[in-house]
């Protein structure tokens, strides 16, 4: 099942929105942590819209799983998961791997670029150049 989600059209404007001290921020405290992962989803989204996906969706399978985002290029749906930081999880990926049979997963991290099989995962400073990195 797929749905739309809503983000901020600047991961600035999610920041201002959410009323956290810069310090919270600055500091990594805990309350940061929980928040971070929003903030990363959000820069993925606004990163996406920009370059030419125009409608980013997500998929869920009644709360087993969750892919923060579906992208369709060509005649292809890429599903992607973000993580805030360098977690090489990837259950939800393969969740919809084994429902959809996908030929691409990716995931954006903090990680370098690098291919395993058919996951790629991409550094969040290259989330402008999906899929066109993994041709």
């Amino acid at each position: 099942m797929t749905f739309s989600r809503f983000f901020f059209v600047d991961v600035g404007l999610l920041g201002a929105q959410s009323n956290l001290s810069p310090q919270v921020i600055i500091d990594g405290n805990l309350l940061f942590t929980e928040f971070k992962g929003a903030l990363t989803e959000n820069y993925v989204a606004q990163e996406l819209v920009s370059t030419k996906h125009r409608h980013p969706y997500y998929w869920t399978s009644e709360g087993i799983a969750e892919v923060d985002f579906l992208i369709e290029e060509g005649h292809e749906i890429y599903p992607m998961e973000v993580k805030a930081g360098v977690s090489q999880k990837k259950k939800s990926l393969l969740v919809y791997n084994q429902k959809y049979a996908s030929s691409r997963l990716s995931r954006a991290t903090a990680m370098n670029l690098k291919h395993d099989g058919n996951i790629y995962n991409y550094p969040l400073y290259l989330i402008s150049r999906i899929p066109i990195l993994s041709h």
